[in-house]
Protein backbone atom coordinates (compact mmCIF):
# COMPACT_ATOMS: atom_id res chain seq x y z
CA UNK A 1 0.00 0.00 0.00
CA UNK A 2 1.31 3.42 -0.98
CA UNK A 3 -0.08 6.71 0.32
CA UNK A 4 0.32 10.12 -1.28
CA UNK A 5 -0.59 13.15 0.84
CA UNK A 6 -1.09 16.39 -1.09
CA UNK A 7 -0.93 18.79 1.86
CA UNK A 8 -2.90 22.01 2.11
CA UNK A 9 -0.08 24.46 2.84
CA UNK A 10 -1.58 27.66 1.46
CA UNK A 11 0.29 29.40 -1.32
CA UNK A 12 2.96 26.78 -1.77
CA UNK A 13 3.59 23.07 -2.18
CA UNK A 14 4.27 20.02 -0.07
CA UNK A 15 3.60 16.38 -0.94
CA UNK A 16 4.40 13.42 1.31
CA UNK A 17 4.68 9.93 -0.18
CA UNK A 18 4.61 6.85 2.05
CA UNK A 19 6.03 4.13 -0.17
CA UNK A 20 5.00 0.50 0.08
CA UNK A 21 8.26 -0.39 1.85
CA UNK A 22 7.69 2.32 4.46
CA UNK A 23 10.15 4.89 3.08
CA UNK A 24 9.02 8.51 3.13
CA UNK A 25 9.58 10.94 0.27
CA UNK A 26 8.78 14.63 0.77
CA UNK A 27 8.49 16.85 -2.29
CA UNK A 28 8.93 20.53 -1.37
CA UNK A 29 7.82 22.20 1.85
CA UNK A 30 5.92 25.31 2.87
CA UNK A 31 5.09 26.42 6.40
CA UNK A 32 1.75 28.00 5.60
CA UNK A 33 -0.08 29.22 8.69
CA UNK A 34 -2.24 31.88 7.06
CA UNK A 35 -3.77 31.92 3.59
CA UNK A 36 -2.40 34.51 1.21
CA UNK A 37 -4.69 37.52 0.71
CA UNK A 38 -5.80 36.55 -2.81
CA UNK A 39 -6.89 33.09 -1.66
CA UNK A 40 -8.64 34.46 1.41
CA UNK A 41 -10.47 37.07 -0.67
CA UNK A 42 -11.83 34.43 -3.06
CA UNK A 43 -12.91 32.12 -0.22
CA UNK A 44 -14.58 34.90 1.73
CA UNK A 45 -16.55 35.88 -1.37
CA UNK A 46 -17.55 32.26 -2.01
CA UNK A 47 -18.61 31.42 1.54
CA UNK A 48 -20.06 34.65 2.88
CA UNK A 49 -21.58 36.44 -0.10
CA UNK A 50 -25.09 35.13 0.60
CA UNK A 51 -25.07 36.11 4.27
CA UNK A 52 -26.56 39.36 5.50
CA UNK A 53 -23.37 40.44 7.24
CA UNK A 54 -21.06 39.57 4.33
CA UNK A 55 -20.02 43.16 3.63
CA UNK A 56 -19.23 43.75 7.28
CA UNK A 57 -17.13 40.57 7.46
CA UNK A 58 -15.27 41.42 4.28
CA UNK A 59 -14.52 44.98 5.43
CA UNK A 60 -13.45 43.80 8.87
CA UNK A 61 -10.93 41.43 7.30
CA UNK A 62 -9.83 43.89 4.61
CA UNK A 63 -8.82 46.59 7.08
CA UNK A 64 -6.77 44.04 9.01
CA UNK A 65 -8.84 44.02 12.16
CA UNK A 66 -9.20 40.25 12.38
CA UNK A 67 -7.10 37.15 11.68
CA UNK A 68 -7.72 35.54 8.28
CA UNK A 69 -8.41 32.06 9.67
CA UNK A 70 -10.96 33.44 12.14
CA UNK A 71 -12.94 35.49 9.63
CA UNK A 72 -13.03 32.54 7.22
CA UNK A 73 -14.22 30.18 9.95
CA UNK A 74 -16.98 32.63 10.84
CA UNK A 75 -17.97 32.69 7.16
CA UNK A 76 -18.19 28.88 7.10
CA UNK A 77 -14.80 27.91 5.66
CA UNK A 78 -13.28 25.52 8.19
CA UNK A 79 -10.52 23.80 6.22
CA UNK A 80 -7.30 24.42 8.11
CA UNK A 81 -3.83 24.73 6.68
CA UNK A 82 -1.43 21.90 7.45
CA UNK A 83 2.02 22.42 8.90
CA UNK A 84 4.22 19.75 7.26
CA UNK A 85 6.48 19.32 10.30
CA UNK A 86 3.51 18.75 12.60
CA UNK A 87 1.97 16.40 10.02
CA UNK A 88 5.12 14.28 9.85
CA UNK A 89 5.55 14.13 13.63
CA UNK A 90 1.92 13.15 14.14
CA UNK A 91 1.60 10.59 11.35
CA UNK A 92 5.17 9.26 11.18
CA UNK A 93 6.63 9.75 14.68
CA UNK A 94 10.33 8.99 14.94
CA UNK A 95 10.63 8.22 11.23
CA UNK A 96 13.27 9.90 9.06
CA UNK A 97 12.57 11.41 5.66
CA UNK A 98 14.24 8.91 3.36
CA UNK A 99 14.40 11.48 0.54
CA UNK A 100 13.55 15.15 0.38
CA UNK A 101 13.13 16.51 -3.15
CA UNK A 102 13.55 20.25 -3.72
CA UNK A 103 11.89 20.72 -7.09
CA UNK A 104 13.45 24.16 -7.62
CA UNK A 105 14.65 27.13 -5.53
CA UNK A 106 11.45 29.18 -5.23
CA UNK A 107 10.53 30.11 -1.68
CA UNK A 108 6.91 28.95 -1.85
CA UNK A 109 8.42 25.48 -2.34
CA UNK A 110 11.11 25.76 0.35
CA UNK A 111 9.73 28.13 2.98
CA UNK A 112 10.03 25.61 5.79
CA UNK A 113 13.51 24.16 5.33
CA UNK A 114 14.77 26.00 8.41
CA UNK A 115 11.92 24.54 10.45
CA UNK A 116 12.70 21.08 9.06
CA UNK A 117 16.37 21.50 9.92
CA UNK A 118 15.45 22.38 13.51
CA UNK A 119 12.70 19.75 13.85
CA UNK A 120 14.90 16.80 14.72
CA UNK A 121 13.56 14.86 11.71
CA UNK A 122 16.58 13.40 9.86
CA UNK A 123 16.78 13.75 6.08
CA UNK A 124 18.76 10.86 4.61
CA UNK A 125 18.84 11.92 0.94
CA UNK A 126 18.45 15.42 -0.48
CA UNK A 127 17.58 15.89 -4.16
CA UNK A 128 18.48 19.22 -5.70
CA UNK A 129 19.30 20.47 -9.17
CA UNK A 130 22.89 21.74 -9.52
CA UNK A 131 22.23 25.39 -10.38
CA UNK A 132 23.84 28.80 -9.97
CA UNK A 133 20.96 30.70 -8.32
CA UNK A 134 22.25 33.12 -5.66
CA UNK A 135 20.63 35.09 -2.86
CA UNK A 136 19.70 38.52 -4.20
CA UNK A 137 19.84 41.37 -1.71
CA UNK A 138 16.93 43.75 -2.15
CA UNK A 139 14.98 41.23 -4.23
CA UNK A 140 14.74 38.22 -1.91
CA UNK A 141 12.88 38.87 1.34
CA UNK A 142 14.87 39.07 4.54
CA UNK A 143 12.19 36.90 6.18
CA UNK A 144 13.26 34.07 3.83
CA UNK A 145 16.95 34.27 4.72
CA UNK A 146 16.84 31.47 7.32
CA UNK A 147 15.24 29.08 4.82
CA UNK A 148 17.78 30.04 2.16
CA UNK A 149 20.66 29.37 4.55
CA UNK A 150 19.15 26.02 5.58
CA UNK A 151 18.81 25.18 1.88
CA UNK A 152 22.51 25.91 1.35
CA UNK A 153 23.44 23.61 4.23
CA UNK A 154 21.26 20.79 2.93
CA UNK A 155 22.42 21.06 -0.69
CA UNK A 156 26.09 21.19 0.30
CA UNK A 157 25.79 18.07 2.47
CA UNK A 158 26.48 19.87 5.75
CA UNK A 159 23.37 18.32 7.33
CA UNK A 160 24.67 14.78 6.74
CA UNK A 161 22.17 13.99 3.98
CA UNK A 162 23.43 12.34 0.80
CA UNK A 163 23.02 14.99 -1.92
CA UNK A 164 21.84 13.84 -5.35
CA UNK A 165 21.83 16.15 -8.39
CA UNK A 166 19.73 14.02 -10.72
CA UNK A 167 18.43 14.76 -14.20
CA UNK A 168 16.08 13.19 -16.74
CA UNK A 169 16.61 9.49 -17.19
CA UNK A 170 18.69 8.99 -14.04
CA UNK A 171 18.58 5.48 -12.61
CA UNK A 172 19.72 4.51 -9.18
CA UNK A 173 19.28 2.23 -6.23
CA UNK A 174 16.22 2.82 -4.08
CA UNK A 175 14.58 5.60 -6.10
CA UNK A 176 13.86 3.49 -9.20
CA UNK A 177 16.01 0.37 -8.81
CA UNK A 178 16.73 -2.09 -6.03
CA UNK A 179 18.51 -5.39 -5.50
CA UNK A 180 16.17 -7.44 -7.70
CA UNK A 181 16.92 -7.17 -11.45
CA UNK A 182 14.11 -5.38 -13.26
CA UNK A 183 12.47 -4.14 -10.06
CA UNK A 184 11.63 -0.48 -9.60
CA UNK A 185 12.71 0.55 -6.12
CA UNK A 186 10.45 3.37 -4.90
CA UNK A 187 9.24 4.00 -8.46
CA UNK A 188 10.43 7.59 -8.91
CA UNK A 189 11.43 8.56 -12.45
CA UNK A 190 12.73 11.98 -13.49
CA UNK A 191 11.14 13.56 -16.58
CA UNK A 192 12.83 16.96 -16.14
CA UNK A 193 15.02 18.92 -15.96
CA UNK A 194 17.75 18.17 -18.48
CA UNK A 195 21.23 19.61 -18.79
CA UNK A 196 19.84 21.92 -21.51
CA UNK A 197 17.08 23.28 -19.26
CA UNK A 198 19.55 23.90 -16.44
CA UNK A 199 21.86 25.69 -18.88
CA UNK A 200 18.92 27.83 -20.02
CA UNK A 201 18.36 28.89 -16.40
CA UNK A 202 22.02 29.75 -15.97
CA UNK A 203 21.65 32.00 -19.02
CA UNK A 204 18.25 33.67 -18.47
CA UNK A 205 17.58 33.14 -14.74
CA UNK A 206 14.09 31.64 -15.13
CA UNK A 207 13.95 29.41 -12.04
CA UNK A 208 10.98 27.35 -13.19
CA UNK A 209 13.11 25.90 -15.99
CA UNK A 210 15.03 24.09 -13.24
CA UNK A 211 11.96 22.37 -11.86
CA UNK A 212 11.86 18.66 -11.31
CA UNK A 213 8.95 16.90 -12.99
CA UNK A 214 8.58 13.41 -11.56
CA UNK A 215 6.68 10.31 -12.57
CA UNK A 216 5.77 7.97 -9.70
CA UNK A 217 5.03 4.37 -10.68
CA UNK A 218 3.23 2.19 -8.17
CA UNK A 219 1.34 -1.03 -8.97
CA UNK A 220 -0.13 -0.30 -12.42
CA UNK A 221 -0.64 3.41 -11.72
CA UNK A 222 1.24 6.50 -12.84
CA UNK A 223 1.26 9.83 -10.99
CA UNK A 224 3.06 12.88 -12.38
CA UNK A 225 4.23 15.72 -10.13
CA UNK A 226 4.61 18.86 -12.25
CA UNK A 227 6.57 21.08 -9.85
CA UNK A 228 6.61 24.58 -11.36
CA UNK A 229 7.54 23.49 -14.90
CA UNK A 230 6.46 25.92 -17.61
CA UNK A 231 6.35 25.73 -21.40
CA UNK A 232 10.06 25.12 -22.04
CA UNK A 233 10.08 22.21 -19.59
CA UNK A 234 6.85 20.68 -20.84
CA UNK A 235 7.87 21.01 -24.49
CA UNK A 236 11.08 19.16 -23.71
CA UNK A 237 9.19 16.46 -21.79
CA UNK A 238 6.53 16.06 -24.47
CA UNK A 239 9.05 15.90 -27.30
CA UNK A 240 10.92 13.16 -25.45
CA UNK A 241 8.07 11.02 -24.05
CA UNK A 242 4.99 11.80 -26.16
CA UNK A 243 2.15 9.33 -25.58
CA UNK A 244 4.20 7.56 -22.89
CA UNK A 245 3.18 10.41 -20.57
CA UNK A 246 -0.22 8.76 -19.97
CA UNK A 247 -0.98 8.92 -16.25
CA UNK A 248 -3.77 8.45 -13.73
CA UNK A 249 -3.12 11.53 -11.60
CA UNK A 250 -1.42 14.83 -12.42
CA UNK A 251 -0.24 17.26 -9.78
CA UNK A 252 -0.72 20.43 -11.84
CA UNK A 253 2.34 22.52 -12.48
CA UNK A 254 2.74 26.03 -11.03
CA UNK A 255 -0.32 25.83 -8.78
CA UNK A 256 -2.69 25.34 -11.72
CA UNK A 257 -1.73 28.57 -13.47
CA UNK A 258 -1.79 29.02 -17.23
CA UNK A 259 2.00 29.31 -17.18
CA UNK A 260 2.27 25.65 -16.15
CA UNK A 261 -0.33 24.37 -18.62
CA UNK A 262 0.97 22.88 -21.88
CA UNK A 263 -1.94 21.42 -23.85
CA UNK A 264 -0.09 18.79 -25.95
CA UNK A 265 1.42 17.24 -22.81
CA UNK A 266 -1.83 17.38 -20.82
CA UNK A 267 -3.68 15.77 -23.73
CA UNK A 268 -1.21 12.87 -23.81
CA UNK A 269 -1.30 12.54 -20.03
CA UNK A 270 -5.14 12.51 -19.96
CA UNK A 271 -5.24 11.96 -16.18
CA UNK A 272 -8.36 10.87 -14.35
CA UNK A 273 -7.73 13.48 -11.64
CA UNK A 274 -5.75 16.73 -11.61
CA UNK A 275 -4.64 17.96 -8.17
CA UNK A 276 -4.06 21.69 -7.74
CA UNK A 277 -2.22 23.11 -4.74
CA UNK A 278 -4.06 26.33 -3.70
CA UNK A 279 -6.49 26.25 -6.63
CA UNK A 280 -8.33 28.91 -8.58
CA UNK A 281 -6.22 31.87 -9.61
CA UNK A 282 -8.31 34.59 -11.26
CA UNK A 283 -7.28 35.41 -14.83
CA UNK A 284 -4.32 33.00 -14.77
CA UNK A 285 -6.17 29.85 -13.67
CA UNK A 286 -6.11 26.88 -16.06
CA UNK A 287 -8.59 24.63 -14.22
CA UNK A 288 -11.14 24.79 -17.03
CA UNK A 289 -8.45 23.82 -19.53
CA UNK A 290 -7.36 20.84 -17.44
CA UNK A 291 -11.01 19.81 -17.09
CA UNK A 292 -11.16 19.12 -20.83
CA UNK A 293 -8.76 16.19 -20.36
CA UNK A 294 -9.69 14.77 -16.95
CA UNK A 295 -12.71 13.75 -14.90
CA UNK A 296 -11.99 15.93 -11.87
CA UNK A 297 -9.89 18.96 -10.92
CA UNK A 298 -9.42 18.92 -7.14
CA UNK A 299 -7.91 21.86 -5.28
CA UNK A 300 -6.42 21.80 -1.80
CA UNK A 301 -8.10 25.16 -1.30
CA UNK A 302 -11.55 23.57 -1.44
CA UNK A 303 -10.76 20.06 -0.13
CA UNK A 304 -7.86 20.63 2.28
CA UNK A 305 -5.34 17.79 2.47
CA UNK A 306 -5.98 15.25 -0.28
CA UNK A 307 -4.80 11.69 0.34
CA UNK A 308 -4.56 8.97 -2.29
CA UNK A 309 -4.06 5.33 -1.28
CA UNK A 310 -3.00 2.77 -3.89
CA UNK A 311 -3.01 -0.92 -3.00
CA UNK A 312 -0.95 -3.69 -4.56
CA UNK A 313 -3.61 -4.31 -7.20
CA UNK A 314 -3.63 -0.66 -8.27
CA UNK A 315 -6.97 0.19 -6.66
CA UNK A 316 -7.15 3.89 -5.76
CA UNK A 317 -9.00 5.36 -2.76
CA UNK A 318 -9.28 9.08 -2.02
CA UNK A 319 -9.92 10.95 1.23
CA UNK A 320 -9.82 14.69 2.00
CA UNK A 321 -9.71 16.96 5.05
CA UNK A 322 -13.17 18.22 4.15
CA UNK A 323 -14.52 14.68 4.03
CA UNK A 324 -12.86 13.67 7.31
CA UNK A 325 -14.12 16.82 9.06
CA UNK A 326 -17.66 16.07 7.87
CA UNK A 327 -17.45 12.52 9.25
CA UNK A 328 -16.26 13.78 12.65
CA UNK A 329 -19.12 16.27 12.80
CA UNK A 330 -21.61 13.49 12.09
Amino acid sequence: MAKIHFLNVGHGDCTVIEHGNGNLSVIDINNGTELDDDSADILLHAYARNTTDYLAKWMEWKIGGVQTTRILAEAGYEIELTNPIEFLKKNYPGQPIFRYIQTHPDFDHMRGLAALENSGIPVLNFWDVAHTRKWKEGEDKESDKADWEAYQRYRSGKNSATVLNLLRGSHGKYYNQDDTPGSGGNGLHILAPTTELVADFDEDGKRNELSYVLQYRVANRRIIFGGDAEQAGWESIHNHYGANLKCDVLKASHHGRDTGYYQPAVKDMSPTVVIVSVGKKPETDASDKYAQYCQEVASTRWYGDITLEIDGEGNMAWTTSKQRKSRRAA
